[in-house]
């Protein structure tokens, strides 16, 4: 049975590793984008890929942290909010990306930034399925 872990504790796992000073190292491969919306509202997403199992996302937005873990996508990667967390989700294709929020009581998604362009140049670190 796979075992979903938080992102905020695997993206932070390279950090606490050196207080540690311990043996064991957990290799993942971290890479911070910037984004610019349609709307002109920046946010900022590390993406995090461990040597095994799938990549994860932290979102930073409203002035909120928001950990995201990737799932299957038809087109483009998709990341979904963890479990405990406001129902968002990061949709990004290439250098381009969405976000949307479903709010309680809702069914449906609502787009809530879209035509986000990252300011790097191919900078997001996920795979794709």
């Amino acid at each position: 049975m796979l075992r979903r872990v938080s992102a905020t504790l695997l993206l932070a796992v390279p950090l606490l590793h050196g207080c540690e000073g311990g043996s064991r190292q957990i290799d993942t491969q971290i890479r911070t984008v910037n984004y610019e919306c349609g709307d002109g509202t920046r946010l900022q997403v590390k993406y995090g890929k461990p040597e095994s199992g799938p990549s994860m996302a932290m979102l930073t937005f409203d002035n909120k942290l928001v950990p995201m873990h990737q799932e299957p996508a038809a087109s483009g990667v998709l990341f979904v909010a963890d479990k405990g967390h406001p129902d968002y989700r990061w949709h990004t294709k290439e250098d381009s990306a969405a976000l949307s929020l479903r709010k309680s009581g809702e069914r449906e998604f609502e787009v809530i930034l879209y035509d986000c362009q990252s300011i790097q140049h191919g900078a997001t670190g996920e795979t794709r399925s």
